[in-house]
């Protein structure tokens, strides 16, 4: 594969390209919203779990 064929292939690609609409774009950005939130809140839980259990191992030292 050779670069005019790259070239070639790009354009073809980006002619065939669309913006997406309004309501494709919302419906990204709240997906995107969702999973940061539920990340979060998975990562805050773990490291609640994780205080809890580790604030018990120095204790009887």
């Amino acid at each position: 594969m050779g670069v005019v064929s790259f070239i070639n292939d790009s354009k073809r690609i980006l002619k065939l390209a669309t913006k997406p609409s309004r309501k494709e774009l919302w419906g990204s950005a709240k997906i995107s919203v969702l999973a940061m939130f539920l990340v979060g809140i998975l990562s805050f839980i773990i490291q609640v779990i994780m205080t809890v259990v580790t604030s018990e191992w120095g204790v009887n030292a």
